[in-house]
Formats: C-alpha cells, sequence, structure tokens
C-alpha cells in the first residue's frame, strides 16, 4: 500500500516537474488525475498490491470508530487511575476469517487502536491480544469489526 502512494504522490511530483505548469488548481487536478490513471493500471497489473483499494475504506471505518475509542480511552483511564483491582489483565486468542495477510493486518490494526487491547502475535488461524480486562471482551464486537474490515457489513 505505501509503495502505491509513493508511486501516486512521485507521479504527481514528476508531472508537475515535467510540464512546470503548477500555477493553477486545474493544474494540479491534471496532474493528480494522470497519477491516479497509472496507479490504476498499476493495480490492475500487479504493480501495486490490493490493500490500496481498500485504504478508504479502512480510513472511513477508523473515523468512524472514533467516538467509541475516545469513550474507551476514558473508561481506561479512569480503571487505571481509580487503580481498579476488578480487572483480568489476560492473553486471549481470537480467530480470524480473513485468509489475506493484509486483511489480517488490517483486523490487528483496528483492535490495537482500541484502548485496552494490544495485539501481541499474528498468524494465519488469528490473533494473540493482550486485554487489560478478559471480562469486558464482547465476541460478537470482534465479529463486526472483523466484518467491517473485511468489508462485511455495517452494523
Amino acid at each position: 500500500m505505501l509503495h502505491a502512494a509513493a508511486m501516486l504522490c512521485g507521479l504527481a511530483v514528476l508531472w508537475i516537474a515535467v510540464t512546470q505548469r503548477a500555477s493553477s488548481p486545474q493544474d494540479w487536478a491534471i496532474a493528480a488525475a494522470v497519477s491516479l490513471a497509472c496507479v490504476a493500471v498499476a493495480l490492475r497489473f500487479g504493480g501495486a498490491q490490493p490493500a490500496f483499494a481498500r485504504a478508504p475504506r479502512l480510513l472511513a471505518l477508523s473515523i468512524a470508530r472514533a467516538g467509541a475509542v475516545a469513550r474507551g480511552s476514558l473508561v481506561t483511564l479512569r480503571a487505571a487511575l481509580s487503580a481498579d483491582v476488578t480487572m483480568k489483565p489476560a492473553l486471549v486468542r481470537v480467530r480470524s476469517r480473513a485468509q489475506r495477510a493484509s486483511d489480517r493486518a488490517s483486523f490487528a490494526n483496528m483492535i490495537s487502536a482500541t484502548p485496552g487491547m494490544a495485539v501481541v502475535e499474528t498468524d494465519a488461524d488469528g490473533l494473540l491480544v493482550h486485554v487489560i480486562d478478559e471480562d469486558g471482551i464482547d465476541a460478537a464486537d470482534l465479529g463486526r469489526l472483523e466484518g467491517r474490515v473485511l468489508g462485511g457489513g455495517r452494523s
């Protein structure tokens, strides 16, 4: 994905440098359009990974989860400040339905962005996640999150 993003930016800069026209918004729009067309061709013929095409959806999912992450941060902070001894830290095994490594990495990233959870290890079967409170883990919620990461539902 980073290769495709670098290619997109590099081609836009190269287009501006070669044409030496950067004085109007139309020049920048043409440079962006030509660069995007080149990246699309590269995606089609294997020059860039398909994860680049999924990046906007994952960005939208990250923005949609911002409220839940903020609430989770406050709950975790409150528990840490109050020295809550009723919490049960644990390592939890989360099975994944993702077939591609890039999908598992995206799912691991979303889990690690959740306060109180950190992915320790990933493999072909799933993830090993360190959680602050084992009783606070909702398997259905993780399943819905994985479905959204994989492009399934919006629930």
